[in-house]
């Protein structure tokens, strides 16, 4: 049995036309009996006459209940005596144990009548009772298997206002420091229900269900219409309703509360992180350069042309390693704010390559890196920008940890994978343990320090970033003898 169908079972309009047709069958059923019994009531015996409209007082309390049944006691008691016992055609009573069959058989019609009508009308309300249970577990699966929003509260909404014969409803829900706000409105436009009624205003009072959890309010539900007072059934199923709607409500506010913290959480963490790469690492290449220029401006050091040419060279280093820094931290904000947007366009992915291999090194003198490129599968959809800050951070990351474990030979390829186009750069360094994986990606995570809260640790998230703008992918393999492969792929250029 469906909501639907239980629901309109409770405002069934049938109701009153089976009473109806009970008083008919308790008047009609005991005179048709007579008419077709009358003929041979000499050869009938008194008690096959009294079952027979025993038989008609239990149809008549089966359709209209108590009333009929006992009407239908009543006039069988007239006609078994009027049409049944001599003298026949009057009420009088000529044998006396006939008094005793005529009363007994009107007890135990009206005792049968009762009983059988309290058996039904508890029948029916067991069965109702169960439709709903029924058609609430029903309700309640569906409101929990559907996720927050808009669209869950409106089809509840809807399908109270359409099956309880209202003409409109509204959803307004507790807001902290606002009151009642409305969150929807079905039937009606918008504004047209109002959580509020004035009693001297015309027309029947709508009715009006809190929607609450323990002591918590969390908002109202309000229906209008020209349907008279809710029955008890009704309210019951209504009731209910609401109840799961108010779960629903705490469970969607509990869900945001939730996600708020989380958001809160790793906000405060990346902005703790962000603050240990200002204050250690942006310090210290500026620690190196303010030192350096200090020392070279020292007019009673005396220096050669080479130390001069050495401290000189400090300084632009760190000078290069503060601005990698600095665009780096600018990078990763702008993409966790979301306000990068990739402008790709027709790249030779090998031609960039190229050019960042050779930057590299310039940058790691002791790091030998070459290139495989399969001339065939180099064209891609790319943003030029972002393509050379992601093999900028991948080639230097491969860079470090070869020149850091003593193998100083680095490979990059260039070649097609699954319709694609892929770079791999594969180094023989450490390693990593494979349940660090995803912690790669993470900003300001530091292999060594296994732990995402110290250190910059930016160049892979980065990039990361970049390749997702792209459209493209981003991950990590076991280089074969040791070492780790960090791969990309790019969407393949259209065919101009």
């Amino acid at each position: 049995m469906s909501v639907s169908e239980v629901v309109g079972w409770i405002r069934e309009p049938a109701r009153p036309k089976r009473r109806l047709a009970g008083y008919v069958v308790a008047i009609a059923g005991p005179l048709a009996l007579a008419l077709t019994l009358a003929p041979f009531r000499n050869t009938l015996r008194t008690t096959t006459v009294g079952f027979g409209l025993i038989v008609v007082v239990v149809v008549a309390a089966s359709l209209g209940r108590v009333g009929p049944g006992v009407v239908a006691s009543i006039v069988g008691f007239l006609t078994f005596n009027f049409a049944f016992l001599p003298p026949y055609g009057s009420l009088v009573i000529e044998r006396p144990e006939d008094v005793t069959a005529l009363f007994v058989l009107l007890g135990l019609s009206i005792l049968i009548s009762v009983l059988f009508a309290r058996a039904a009308e508890r029948a029916d309300a067991a069965e109702a009772r169960e439709g709903e249970l029924r058609s609430l577990q029903e309700l309640s699966r569906d409101l929990v298997v559907q996720g927050p929003g808009e669209e869950t509260y409106r089809a509840l909404l809807e399908h109270v206002v359409g099956r309880f014969g209202f003409t409109a409803g509204a959803l307004f829900v507790q807001m902290p420091g606002s009151g009642l706000v409305e969150r929807m409105t079905v039937g009606a436009e918008p504004g047209a229900v109002t959580p509020s009624w004035d009693p001297s205003s015309p027309g029947r009072a709508p009715e009006r269900l809190p929607l609450s959890v323990g002591n918590r309010n969390l908002g109202l539900i309000v229906l209008v219409g020209d349907r008279g007072p809710l029955e008890a059934s009704e309210g019951r199923v209504i009731r209910a309703v609401c109840d799961q709607l108010a779960l629903v409500l705490e469970r969607d506010r509990l869900l945001r509360t939730a996600t708020e913290a989380e958001i809160f959480k790793q906000t405060d963490q990346v902005r703790r992180s962000m603050l240990a790469a200002v204050s250690h690492d942006l310090r210290s290449p500026l620690a190196a350069i303010k030192a350096s220029v200090t020392d070279l401006m020292d007019p009673d050091v005396p220096r050669t042309g080479e130390e001069r040419a050495d401290v000189l060279q400090t300084i632009d280093a760190e000078t290069d390693r503060l601005d990698t820094l600095v665009a780096n931290l600018l990078d990763l904000s702008r993409i966790e704010a979301g306000v990068l947007k990739a402008r790709t366009e027709r790249v030779d992915v090998a031609e960039v390559a190229i050019a960042e291999v050779d930057a590299i090194c310039t940058r790691w003198p002791d790091v030998r890196i070459g290139t495989v490129i399969d001339e065939g599968h180099t064209l891609a959809e790319a943003d030029p920008v972002f393509l050379v800050r992601v093999l900028a951070n991948v080639l230097e990351n491969a860079a470090a940890a070869a020149s850091k474990a003593g193998r100083p030979d680095v490979q990059l390829r260039v070649s097609r994978h699954q319709g694609a186009v892929a770079v791999r750069v594969v180094d023989h360094g450490a390693g990593f343990d494979p349940t660090t994986r995803e912690q790669l990606f993470y900003p300001f995570y530091r292999l060594e320090e296994r732990t995402p809260n110290l250190g910059p640790g930016l160049g892979l998230a980065i990039a990361k970033g970049f390749v997702d703008l792209m459209g493209g992918e981003l991950w990590v393999e076991d280089t074969p003898g040791g070492g780790a492969t960090f791969a990309f792929s790019l969407p393949r250029a259209v065919q101009r």
